[in-house]
C-alpha cells in the first residue's frame, strides 16, 4: 500500500513539473526572444468625413499591418466646420456625423479583429474631436489628451428630428443609432452613459470616485463629494461662447482624466512614449500614413473643384442649347455628356468625403439627377433631325 502511494505520489509531482515547464517555456523563449515594440503613428488632422475619411484610415491601418506594428497611435485634430461653440442646427443633416463615423470606426474594431493576425495596442490621442469625430478615440482602450484638448461638440446630435415627422419614428431612429454609438463606447470599455452625457441636451449626469474609479449618477450632486457633468438647464450664451456647456457634455483634459476616460494628458510624441512605458525600448516604424492622408486630402479638394467647375461649365452648355446646325448639336451635347461622365466618375470615387452637408453648401445635385440629365441628351440626340 505504502509503495502504490509513492508511487502515485512520485507521478503526481512529475506531473506537475511537466505543466510547469510547459508553462515556463513559452514565458523564457519570448524573453529571449523579445523585440523592442515597433510603433506605427498616425496624424488624423482637418474636417471630419472629409478631411479624415475611411479610405485613408483604412490604407494606413493596413500599411500599419504589413509593417509588423505592435502599438498604433493616432492623433487626432478635427478643423471644425463652424465655430465648435456654436450649437449645431436642428435639422436631419446632423444626424451625418454620426453616420460617418459608423462608416469608420469598425477600421479599428472588426476590421483589426479580421485582418491583423496579432491585436496592436491601439492608442488615441486627442487633441480636438469635435462632432462625429469625437466619437472615434472611444473604439480604443486607451486615449490620451493634450492640455488644450476638447472632445464632444455632439449635442446637435441628439436633437436631430427635433420638429418634424412622427414622434415615434424620430425616436426609434435616434435609439437605433445611439444603441450602435453605445455599442462602441462599451467595446472600448467606457460607460455608455458618457456618450448620451455628450449627444442628449439636458441629461443629468454627475460622478462620484471611489477607490479612484469614477461612478456615474444619472442625477444631480446631493453630496460634497459628488461632481456635476451635465444639467438639465438651458446654457447661458456666455457658457456656449466659452464652450462651457452644462446641457450637454463636452470633455477637457482634466474632466476627461477625472473620470477616467483619459490615461494622461501629454502635449508631445516623447512624452506620450514615456506615458505607454515605451521611451526606453521601441522602432518607430516610417510608415505611410502622413503620405497617404495628404494625398487624400488633395485628391478630394482637386476632385471637388473639378466638380465644381464641371456643373458651372454643363450649366452654360444648357442654356445655348439648340441654336445651332446639327452637328453643333451633336458636338455639344457630345461634350456635355462627357462632362457628365467625368461629373459622376468623380462623386463616385470620393462620394464618402461629399456628404448632404457638402452637396447643399456647393450646390452640387446628386448623381441621380446627372444620370437624367444625361438620359434627356441621348433622348434629344436620337430625337434631332439635321
Amino acid at each position: 500500500m505504502l509503495q502504490r502511494l509513492r508511487k502515485a505520489l512520485t507521478n503526481a509531482l512529475r506531473g506537475v513539473a511537466f505543466a510547469a515547464a510547459a508553462l515556463a517555456a513559452p514565458t523564457a523563449q519570448a524573453q529571449d526572444s523579445q523585440t523592442p515594440p515597433r510603433v506605427y503613428y498616425m496624424e488624423l488632422n482637418g474636417e471630419f468625413g472629409y478631411d479624415i475619411s475611411q479610405t485613408p484610415i483604412r490604407e494606413a491601418m493596413r500599411d500599419a499591418r504589413n509593417q509588423n506594428a505592435d502599438v498604433v497611435i493616432v492623433r487626432i485634430d478635427t478643423t471644425p466646420k463652424q465655430s465648435e461653440f456654436e450649437r449645431l442646427p436642428d435639422e436631419k443633416q446632423n444626424f451625418d456625423e454620426l453616420f460617418r463615423a459608423q462608416d469608420i470606426l469598425p477600421i479599428f474594431t472588426d476590421e483589426i479583429r479580421r485582418e491583423w493576425s496579432k491585436r496592436p495596442r491601439l492608442v488615441f490621442w486627442v487633441k480636438r474631436a469635435m462632432g462625429g469625430g469625437a466619437f472615434m478615440p472611444f473604439v480604443a482602450p486607451e486615449i490620451y489628451m493634450t492640455s488644450d484638448a476638447r472632445l464632444g461638440g455632439i449635442g446637435g446630435i441628439g436633437v436631430m428630428y427635433g420638429s418634424t415627422g412622427d414622434e415615434v419614428v424620430r425616436q426609434k431612429q435616434y435609439s437605433l443609432r445611439m444603441a450602435r454609438a453605445e455599442g462602441y463606447f462599451i467595446a472600448g470599455g467606457y460607460d455608455p452613459k458618457i456618450v448620451r452625457a455628450m449627444a442628449e441636451p439636458k441629461y443629468v449626469l454627475s460622478y462620484r470616485l471611489e477607490g479612484g474609479k469614477a461612478i456615474f449618477l444619472e442625477r444631480s450632486p446631493e453630496r460634497p463629494d459628488e461632481f456635476v457633468l451635465t444639467t438639465d438647464q438651458e446654457d447661458s450664451m456666455q457658457a456656449e461662447v466659452r464652450g462651457q456647456t452644462r446641457s450637454v457634455l463636452t470633455l477637457t483634459a482634466d474632466v476627461a482624466r477625472a473620470i477616467g476616460v483619459s490615461k494622461g494628458t501629454v502635449d508631445n510624441l516623447d512624452d506620450l512614449l514615456f506615458q505607454l512605458g515605451l521611451s526606453r525600448s521601441h522602432t518607430m516604424i516610417q510608415g505611410r500614413a502622413n503620405r497617404i492622408m495628404e494625398g487624400w486630402k488633395r485628391d478630394v479638394e482637386l476632385a471637388s473643384r473639378e466638380i465644381r467647375k464641371g456643373v458651372e461649365e454643363l450649366a452654360k452648355g444648357m442654356e445655348g442649347q439648340g441654336v445651332n446646325s446639327f452637328e453643333a448639336r451633336t458636338q455639344a451635347r457630345g461634350r456635355q455628356i462627357r462632362q457628365i461622365n467625368d461629373i459622376i466618375a468623380r462623386l463616385r470615387r470620393f462620394g464618402e468625403a461629399f456628404g448632404p452637408r457638402w452637396h447643399n453648401e456647393n450646390e452640387i445635385p446628386p448623381i441621380a439627377q446627372f444620370q437624367i440629365q444625361k438620359e434627356q441628351l441621348e433622348l434629344q440626340q436620337l430625337v434631332d433631325k439635321k
